[in-house]
């Protein structure tokens, strides 16, 4: 999908009060769902707008029109070894208030869900809470956001490799097994590079935890997704710059509670 195709979507989709959502563009990604219709399964693209693009867009619409927009201390529904679930409210002047409900797998998720439930919930959950208000909801792809898409990527990767490590070990021929091959090109697609909007926030939170300039927060990032992936900054995907957000969120949250 060109970024020609999502300015056209985004600009056919309606404004919510003041923002209209072609002016977050640059927090749109284009994920690839795999459908099931009449002739079999069809690879389709659709734009999602991340978290971050939603309150972005959400706090723009109420300061042009100087209303309040308030988001209430989540509320944990479920908390045990296997999973944390998470309700936010997010209450509007103008809209009135909505909620969003997410659930981190501490069995099974992903990554970030098991070393950063708390993060990972509240994030998806505010920004169910926002879409519920219009926010980045485009034709097609319902709810959900850009990271509620990636962890279902992810989760269809893992699912496609198990199913070939078990097809190998039946016997079964590499060329009979098509849906690893799948998997990895979905995968790919999937997995945009580190956004503009994820590289500055990054930096950010690295000079407040460590201090330093821009140059001294690029050169840390940089060891620190190398330590992290085995590759640097520079390669960085989406999904990466989501995981390494979380834990310096937690470590700056950490030293903000710290005795002094």
């Amino acid at each position: 999908m060109t970024r020609e195709q999502i300015l056209q979507i985004l600009r056919a989709t309606p404004n919510v009060g003041k923002a209209t959502h072609e002016e977050f563009a640059d927090y749109i990604v284009a994920l690839t769902q795999r459908r099931r219709d009449k002739d079999g399964w069809q690879n389709t693209e659709h734009p999602y707008m991340t978290v971050d693009g939603k309150l972005a867009m959400a706090n723009q619409d109420h300061a042009r029109q100087g209303k309040r927009l308030d988001f209430g201390t989540p509320v944990v529904l479920v908390d045990n070894s296997e999973q944390l679930t998470l309700l936010v409210s997010v209450t509007s002047e103008i809209y009135g208030a909505r909620h969003g409900i997410a659930t981190s797998r501490r069995v099974g998720g992903t990554a970030a869900e098991r070393e950063f439930p708390w993060e990972v919930a509240e994030t998806s959950a505010t920004g169910r809470a926002l879409s519920m208000m219009g926010y980045g909801l485009f034709p097609g792809s319902g709810l959900a956001s850009a990271e509620d898409m990636l962890r279902v990527s992810a989760e269809t990767q893992r699912g496609g490799e198990r199913r070939a490590v078990e097809s190998e070990r039946h016997g079964v021929p590499a060329n009979a097994r098509p849906a690893l091959n799948e998997t990895r090109s979905a995968y790919a697609r999937a997995h945009p590079p580190l956004s503009p909007v994820q590289r500055a926030k990054l930096v950010e939170l690295w000079r407040n935890l460590y201090g330093g300039g821009e140059l001294d927060a690029t050169e840390g990032l940089d060891d620190l997704f190398s330590k992290n992936f085995k590759h640097g900054l520079n390669e960085a995907t989406y999904e990466e710059g989501a995981r390494l957000t979380g834990q310096l969120l937690a470590e700056l949250r950490n030293k903000s509670n710290a005795p002094v």
